[in-house]
């Protein structure tokens, strides 16, 4: 009798203990920022220029921000918010459109990690530079 009621507490400080810890990890785990990149072969338009695209960093941090480097004959630092595409894991809509994002440009656009989430498969951008009002539109696919 003495053994059950010793039993019971030590195996409910056990579960609980349990409990606790999962849902630590699972919290830690939502909150780990996302960076991903990728070689492959893209185009940067910019009215009418066009660069060969030839990297893409992409950090997608927890607040929903993300910062994007683009590597051709230039490199363009962008940032962005992000959201998940149709509760994807590995699709992301990019809003450019905030006046606080840097790099001088307002647009949308669209970033599809690989399986392993660490590489990018592809990334697409639209929109228009805010200081030269050009079009600006980006097509990038990671090998």
């Amino acid at each position: 009798m003495q053994v059950k009621r010793k039993l019971i507490p030590a195996a409910s400080i056990v579960v609980l203990a349990l409990v606790a810890v999962t849902s630590l990890g699972v919290k830690d785990h939502e909150s780990q920022e996302r960076l991903a990149h990728s070689n492959g072969q893209g185009t940067l338009k910019i009215g009418n220029e066009q660069f060969k695209v030839n990297s893409v960093i992409v950090k997608l941090i927890d607040d929903h921000k993300a910062e994007l480097t683009l590597v051709a004959d230039i490199t363009i630092f962008l940032t962005a918010t992000w959201s998940n595409r149709a509760e994807s894991q590995q699709e992301f809509d990019l809003d450019m459109r905030d006046s606080d994002s840097r790099g001088g440009f307002e647009g949308t656009g669209q970033v599809i990690l690989g399986n392993d989430g660490k590489s990018i498969t592809r990334l697409n951008l639209k929109g228009v530079s805010r200081s030269t009002k050009r079009a600006v539109e980006v097509s990038f696919q990671g090998k």
